[in-house]
């Protein structure tokens, strides 16, 4: 007789490759949604449509409270390079940030609850489209969903490389920074470039720019250094604890037009990323401030804008200890991190509406997110799809 946990592990597996098979980008996600609701209307939970593609599966169990789960369903641009029976189907986009094991940890739970008779509370799995591009948590956060099933406490979890495979972690606090995009354009003036002085010269000025910007933001406190140890230029910070990092971080920059003409603009474009809004806002005023001594010394133009980005990942202390409780007791390994992660994730909009506990899922394997050559073992899910089990006591 097939165990049921070897029934869930192969339930989990299915998901997760059929899911793999059909990566779909930011909210048009026919093909996933299709897949979903295939697998939902067979279950007895009500079906509520939002985010244009995402999908709501909430399971009355008759009581006052709802515990909420959120996976995200979207995919990235990605030629894929492992070839194999559930290599994507679409070309240019895969599955490379572990979304498709997310939803099909949600929907095997999902499937479990069904077959429950009596829960200590009702629960509500979201799948979620955009967290990758424009932050679809917000869009389902403001819905009204979490007062119409009076949601208490919500709970998400992430796959991630460098963790012992089918391990937990998580931590109290901070566990994700808050990240913004930055664009920054200096507006110089065209010459010849035999008369360069008869121009402004907007890549000079920008790489004058950008070395200042690093000098500065290394000697604040916090700052994630730039370069390894033994050939590190810049300044070093003091010493801080690990919620107070930040980064900056310029990734592009684009300049002029011709080899032989003084470039007229040049625009860098980055990343900013904190654990918190003060330390955020405070990185902030370092390009604000930089780049207002640039124009000042050049006698040039330069714009500066920030997307709004997602805010931090904040763990709610109080329920953090109760799930906490409830991974450690479960025979997968538990780790508590030392310090919270540089990633981000719009999970952290669900925080500002009710208690929340973010997770992460170890793959075991040293290949990045959001790398073509992403891929996990599936045996790793059903640690998580535990977990919720467990949590669904808290």
């Amino acid at each position: 007789m097939i165990s049921k946990e070897h029934a869930y592990a192969e339930l989990l597996k299915t998901h997760r490759r059929n899911l793999h098979m059909i990566p779909e980008l930011d909210r048009h996600l026919p093909k996933t949604k299709a897949y979903l609701n295939r697998i939902l209307k067979e279950l007895d939970c009500k079906l509520t449509y939002l985010c244009d593609s995402g999908v709501c599966a909430f399971f009355d169990k008759g009581k006052e409270d709802t515990y909420c789960f959120r996976a995200e369903m979207d995919a990235l641009p990605g030629v894929e390079a492992m070839i194999g029976s559930y290599a994507s189907k679409h070309e240019g986009i895969m599955h490379s940030c572990g979304h498709d094991g997310h939803m099909a940890i949600n929907l095997a739970f999902g499937q479990y609850i069904d077959s429950l008779d009596t829960a200590d509370h009702n629960v509500l799995l979201i799948f979620q489209p955009a967290e990758e591009t424009l932050g679809g948590a917000k869009e389902i956060c403001e819905s009204g969903i979490f007062s119409k099933y009076n949601v208490t406490k919500v709970f998400g979890i992430h796959i991630w490389p460098f963790i012992e495979a089918g391990a937990l972690a998580s931590k109290r606090g901070a566990i994700m920074a808050k990240s913004a995009e930055i664009d920054i354009d200096i507006l110089g003036e065209s010459a010849h470039g035999t008369a360069a002085y008869e121009g402004k010269d907007a890549l000079y000025i920008a790489s004058d720019f950008m070395t200042r910007l690093y000098r500065r933001h290394a000697a604040s406190i916090g700052a994630v250094q730039h370069f390894a140890e033994d050939v590190d230029p810049l300044p070093k910070a003091h010493p801080c604890k690990p919620e107070d990092k930040t980064i900056i971080h310029i990734g592009r920059m684009d300049s002029g037009y011709a080899r032989n003409v003084v470039s007229n603009n040049t625009r860098l474009q980055g990343t900013v990323r904190a654990f918190s809004e003060e330390n955020f806002a405070n990185t902030l005023a370092i390009i604000t401030d930089t780049l207002k001594d640039i124009t000042e010394q050049y006698g040039c133009d330069a714009t500066f804008t920030n997307s709004e980005g997602y805010p931090p990942i904040i763990n709610d202390e109080a329920l953090y200890l109760e799930s906490s409780l409830a991974a450690k007791s479960l025979d997968c390994c538990y780790t508590e991190l030392t310090e919270p992660v540089m990633a981000s994730d719009d999970f952290s909009f669900y925080g500002h509406y009710a208690p929340s506990v973010f997770f992460l899922l170890g793959t075991g394997g040293d290949i990045p997110l959001h790398s073509v050559e992403f891929d996990f073992d599936e045996s790793i899910l059903i640690s998580g799809f535990e977990l919720y089990k467990a949590l669904l006591s808290c």
